[in-house]
């Protein structure tokens, strides 16, 4: 599996099996160096507005709506047939890794959803 076909909104897995959206590439003379990924559950919870939510989801927690849009996210990515990346793997390939300080404000955080 090449790591120079990563695009935006691909995964990254860490040995943990915590999921990672890509949410930067940066290369250099067309050669991937360097990717920006964001915890999958984080990136998720700033796509829908309490308001979104059905009515099953008005009685239970809000992480229970999350997992299930994060599982669903997982599930796409596979059914199109696009690689999880393995977060040693990249490494191995002298790609760095750096991700997003989830205590900082969120891009979307103004965003109507």
């Amino acid at each position: 599996m090449s790591m120079q076909h990563i695009r935006e909104n691909d995964l990254v897995r860490d040995e943990y099996g915590n999921y990672y959206k890509v949410v930067g590439i940066h290369t250099e003379e067309d050669t991937l160096k360097v990717l920006e990924v964001s915890n999958l559950y984080f990136e998720t919870s700033f796509q829908y507005s309490a308001g979104s939510l059905a009515e099953d989801y008005k009685t239970k927690p809000v992480g229970v709506f999350i997992q299930e849009q994060v599982n669903a996210y997982i599930d796409e990515i596979q059914r199109n047939e696009r690689p999880i990346y393995g977060i040693r793997d990249l490494m191995v390939n002298r790609i760095k890794v750096y991700a997003v300080d989830i205590t900082q404000p969120h891009p979307m955080r103004n965003e109507t959803v």
